[in-house]
């Protein structure tokens, strides 16, 4: 055993009543509870406020008095797309709002053998480890043309992570292609390779009732759920979540459904945003905002092209693509957010760090409003939407991975997130090296 000794820890990580708000004189600012978290084997034995430690009563095992630190369970990163990282040396989208990074991508897909996207997701997944996660779950791109590499490669990482980092995959299609004539392969490839859910891309059309009926009738029938791409617009007509939730609730869906991005709700009118929020509490449909992406690629705006070029000057973007977080808190709705694209044609940054989305997300939906529930948008909220109990918390039974910063205030880790950190796995601190960029110079770019 090894007992940490006076980790401050974040309420949303802590088991009821730990959870509960204390008494300090700063605990609206700075909503943690320091406590003593006792360690045996891979899983958290105990956790108790430090201030009840009986005096003495320690455990016949290692000791380790950090202080008063920062502590953060290990974090949950709910969605990426590890099939698609770290291509922008070679398929940049300099210029790309949206669909031209998915016309950049596409054409770069060629390239996505199993190989290729086995050394490209290893280093991803050596990034996220080196930056304290311990759970996450990949989009990959399936179709008839594409997905068999990846699929392959990234069920041989899954066993390679193993014990270490919990790999997730969702079988990402567009709807045009499992409606014409895809469907079955899509289907065969996301059950050899056991993906976690179907996650279609849908678009508004008068037929998306019937389609959304028949992909969750084939979610039904391989037993998995749904991870959806949704309204990545401004456009106020886009309303596929709302479209999704009228689905889960026709027919009655047992299985569990998430929706990523959601940009669109925010341009709807108030009232007909009140409405879906409310549909998807009722269908119990789970919200993933990407803030990093989102900000980066919506609201992308260039003057007209002066004759014999491509694209205008650049305009300054008036509105960035954040769905109505705080609203969906306030009616019981589970949110996360997750990193996305990292290093590919729609962002050229990113470095699988959670940390980083973590402080982003808070300054950009003004989630220093809600400081308590905030560590939960990397922790509790995309643990519970992968299906991962004991994930995201520092309590009883949960996996042994711990954050551990040098900061003893999250006020201080908002300030500072290149604050450091130490990593706590089973009962030891262990290696946190991150990959050297310099490891790409040598991959093939044909």
């Amino acid at each position: 055993m090894h007992l940490f000794r006076r980790a401050r820890i974040p309420l949303a990580c802590l088991p009821d009543p730990l959870s509960r708000p204390t008494t300090a004189p700063n605990a609206a600012h700075e909503p943690w509870r320091e406590c003593d978290v006792v360690v045996d084997g891979s899983r958290i034995h105990s956790v108790r406020d430090s201030a009840d430690a009986p005096a003495g009563a320690e455990p016949g095992g290692r000791v380790t008095d950090l202080g008063g630190l920062l502590v953060f369970p290990g974090l949950v990163e709910v969605h990426t797309h590890l099939d698609k990282c770290h291509t922008w040396d070679r398929a940049p989208g300099v210029h790309s709002d949206f669909w031209e990074s998915n016309a950049v991508l596409t054409a770069d897909s060629v390239r996505w053998t199993e190989e290729d996207v086995y050394r490209r997701a290893d280093f991803g997944l050596r990034s996220a480890w080196a930056h304290g996660t311990c759970a996450l779950r990949t989009h990959v791109d399936t179709s008839r043309r594409m997905g068999a590499g990846a699929h392959a490669a990234l069920a041989r990482l899954r066993s390679e992570w193993s014990g270490r980092l919990a790999i997730q995959t969702v079988s990402l299609f567009a709807f045009p292609e499992f409606f014409g004539g895809g469907a079955d392969h899509i289907l065969e490839l996301s059950a050899k390779y056991q993906a976690t859910a179907l996650g279609g891309f849908p678009q508004p059309n008068p037929d998306l009732p019937r389609q959304l009926d028949r992909v969750m009738a084939a979610a039904t029938e391989l037993g998995v759920g749904l991870d959806l791409h949704v309204d990545e617009s401004d456009l106020a007509a886009a309303e596929c979540l709302r479209a999704t939730a009228e689905a889960v609730l026709r027919n009655q869906f047992r299985y569990p459904v998430a929706c990523g991005h959601n940009c669109s709700l925010s341009v709807h009118a108030p009232e007909r945003a009140r409405e879906t929020i409310n549909l998807v509490r009722e269908a119990g449909i789970n919200i993933i905002s990407l803030p990093l992406t989102n900000l980066h690629l919506q609201g992308r705006a260039r003057a007209p092209a002066p004759p014999g070029q491509r694209f205008g000057a650049p305009r300054t973007p008036q509105w960035r693509g954040l769905t109505l977080l705080h609203e969906f808190i306030e009616a019981g709705v589970t949110v996360a957010c997750g990193g996305d694209n990292v290093r590919d044609a729609f962002i050229g940054w990113g470095d699988f760090d959670l940390v980083e989305v973590y402080v982003a997300s808070v300054r950009i939906a003004h989630l220093d409003t809600r400081l308590a529930v905030s560590p939960s948008v990397v922790t509790t909220g995309p643990a519970r939407i992968m299906g991962l109990p004991g994930y995201g918390q520092v309590a009883p039974g949960s996996p042994a991975d711990l954050v551990v910063f040098s900061a003893r205030r999250l006020y201080s880790l908002l300030a500072r997130p290149s604050t450091p950190r130490r990593f706590v796995h089973g009962e030891e601190f262990r290696e946190a090296r991150l990959p050297d960029f310099a490891e790409q110079d040598a991959w093939p770019r044909a």
